[in-house]
């Protein structure tokens, strides 16, 4: 689970506030020792359980295949280097063409698939905002103007099979995107692709609290992963991941309202609270958590939600080859 400073940095973009050592997803102990795989990511920090050791690799090729797709999404879509794709949109006007890499475009295909799905509710375009309500509650006209300079229907693409490749451009000024809410959950989908393309069969990914399981930890033993409390004092949770489900939480902080993207106000989880969703992929359930939290969704019985189904990515990314090992 990342510090408070950096989960209130990363998460900042779509208003979710989140305390120190409140809702995270840790992989329960489950008997004998697993091949483990960690590491910083993100300003937060990943952690691979594999079944097995990867045939024909040892656990040093293998993190070095995790950290090379670490850096290529840190390259396509982190705020905080100048060089990513992500930073060089933001800078550019508005009309301009700016070249994206694979990952960024399928990220934010995938946040204006959930973002229509969601009303609204989900938008990678709200920063504006959420600096604008930061020091406290804003003039009705500054609200106003920052709402200008909101709207992912503002951001246009084009697709990889087009002349030029993928690309992006915003057909209004101001307009600028964070990534927070939807790319760790992106990564631990990368990651967990690319150990299946190394040779392994069973593995759970976890980064920043998001999670998602391939295969099972053993036979007919599912994966099992802890929901910590946010804070409302219940004793936390183990629930079994099947193969192919992933978990996303995000969390408030008792007083600081996740701001609106389709109002510009305060919505959703005002006493502060946490939702935990459940989806096929990590970057949707990712996605699907932030939009719960400004819609002020209840969980279902397990005391998690189940996001709706969407199409799947309709310009895959192919996993890259595979680094070189060493000698």
């Amino acid at each position: 689970m990342m510090a408070a400073s950096a989960r209130a940095r990363a998460f900042a973009w779509v208003g979710v506030w989140v305390g120190a050592g409140a809702v995270g997803l840790v992989a329960a102990a489950a008997g004998e020792e697993l091949p483990t795989l960690a590491g910083p990511a993100m300003g937060t920090t990943y952690r691979i359980t594999l079944a097995a050791d990867l045939p024909g690799r040892s656990r040093g090729e293998v993190h070095r295949e995790i950290e090379a797709v670490l850096a290529r999404i840190d390259r396509a879509a982190s705020t905080w280097r100048e060089d990513s794709d992500a930073s060089r949109f933001n800078r550019a006007a508005a009309g301009d063409w700016v070249g994206v890499s694979a990952d960024l475009a399928a990220v934010l295909e995938l946040a204006s698939v959930v973002h229509a799905r969601s009303a609204g509710a989900f938008d990678v375009t709200v920063g504006p905002l959420v600096r604008l309500w930061a020091d406290g509650e804003p003039a009705a006209d500054a609200v106003t103007a920052a709402l200008r300079r909101v709207g992912m229907r503002a951001i246009e693409r084009r697709p990889a099979t087009a002349p030029g490749g993928a690309a992006l451009r915003k057909t209004r000024p101001g307009i600028e995107i964070d990534l927070g809410g939807i790319v760790p959950g992106h990564a631990v989908d990368c990651l967990g692709e690319r150990l299946v393309a190394l040779g392994s069969r069973a593995h759970l990914v976890e980064l920043g609290g998001e999670v998602r399981a391939w295969g099972e930890a053993a036979p007919k033993r599912p994966w099992r992963v802890r929901l910590r409390d946010s804070g409302r004092g219940a004793a936390p949770e183990e629930i079994d991941l099947a193969d192919g489900v992933a978990l996303a939480t995000s969390t408030c902080r008792p007083g600081r309202s996740p701001i609106d993207p389709r109002t510009g106000r305060p919505a959703g989880m005002a006493r502060g609270g946490s939702v935990t969703v459940r989806a096929g992929r990590c970057a949707v359930a990712d996605a699907w958590a932030v939009a719960a939290v400004v819609l002020g969704l209840e969980p279902d019985g397990d005391g998690t939600l189940t996001a709706p189904r969407l199409p799947a990515p309709s310009t895959p990314a192919a996993p890259p080859a595979a680094t070189p090992r060493a000698p």
